[in-house]
């Protein structure tokens, strides 16, 4: 009878490892959402790992032990690893990328025992985007995770369907405004003019200073670097509001007179861009603070703008384009 029994045992492991090799060695698990919301918006959402915790379906809030590391932002060769006793060791990193479209990433366990390759996709559909997240990778020859494959696409694809649906919700709250994203800044050389001003007498201050700055670096054969600027360091619509003008140059320069040396913002920010005439920029100064609102985003100072249209060369207003910038820590 023992002798029954190891043989039927010893075919039946048999079997068991024949048929894990007839199992598919490769694996592949799709899922694919509708999210109605601005394309760079839900793009920027997913291609920085600074974002991920807004929906990610892995936590790591359920781990006290979990540390994590970001390397870089929206670009090939960003990384994001994790460490932890309840959610293990990983990484993930992006391999490629084409802006608004695709995004892939190469992911690893455990010390890149377990290895991975994802991709996400964003493309137009109706009013809204259509985002597919795939995800798929090689078994091996390990017999048991032949047998894993089977449930791989329900047990992945709960994760992946999860994901989207926070993407979704999320993208969903924020404001129905196009391309607002987080930038990182690095801070330059300016000069600048300062005064405590009305709004009335604003258009005139910079009417008036902006050329003067302009002359000024010109005489000093210094290289303006960017677009004129103005920042606010105080807001009193009924009063007068604390505010400089300048523009970024490549060198220090000394100043003179009501013109004194400065520097351009540097740090973490968050920006839109604005087409039209001045008087209607409340339009992303309000979209820009409910996107702060939804991501939980502390603001760190007053907001300050960059004209990218110079009004004396452009007589179409609708056509002027104003980037503005609120610091967040």
């Amino acid at each position: 009878m023992l002798k029954r029994i190891t043989i039927w045992l010893v075919v039946l492991i048999a079997l068991l490892l024949v048929m894990a090799y007839l199992l598919p060695r490769h694996y592949m698990v799709q899922r694919d959402v509708i999210i109605n919301a601005d394309g760079k918006t839900i793009y920027n959402m997913v291609c920085d790992f600074n974002n991920w915790d807004f929906w990610t379906p892995w936590s790591l809030q359920d781990d006290s032990t979990a540390t994590d590391e970001i390397i870089g932002r929206c670009e090939a060769g960003a990384v994001y690893r994790w460490d932890g006793e309840d959610v293990g060791q990983g990484e993930m990193k992006i391999l490629e990328i084409a802006e608004g479209a695709l995004i892939k990433w190469d992911v690893g366990f455990e010390d890149n025992t377990y290895r991975m390759n994802m991709m996400m996709s964003f493309e137009k559909e109706g009013d809204g985007w259509l985002v597919t997240w795939t995800a798929e990778g090689d078994l091996g020859y390990n017999p048991l995770y032949r047998y894993y494959g089977l449930m791989i696409d329900s047990e992945v694809g709960a994760d992946l369907e999860r994901g989207l649906s926070n993407l979704k919700a999320f993208c969903e709250l924020l404001p129905d405004y196009p391309g607002i994203e987080i930038v990182d800044l690095t801070s330059g050389n300016a000069v600048a003019v300062r005064d405590s001003l009305a709004m009335g007498d604003m258009q005139v201050f910079m009417e008036v200073y902006f050329p003067r700055l302009y002359m000024y670096a010109l005489r000093n054969e210094a290289t303006i670097t960017g677009p004129p600027y103005s920042i606010y360091y105080s807001w009193d619509p009924e009063g007068k509001s604390f505010m400089e003008i300048g523009i970024p140059v490549a060198d220090e320069l000394p100043g003179e007179e009501e013109i004194i040396p400065s520097e351009t913002p540097g740090g973490k920010a968050v920006t839109g861009a604005y087409y039209g005439p001045y008087e209607g920029m409340n339009t992303i100064y309000n979209a820009l603070e409910k996107y702060m609102q939804v991501l939980k985003l502390e603001p760190r100072g007053m907001a300050w703008e960059v004209y990218i249209t110079d009004p004396s060369q452009e007589p179409d207003t609708s056509k002027w384009e104003t980037h503005v910038y609120f610091p967040i820590k």
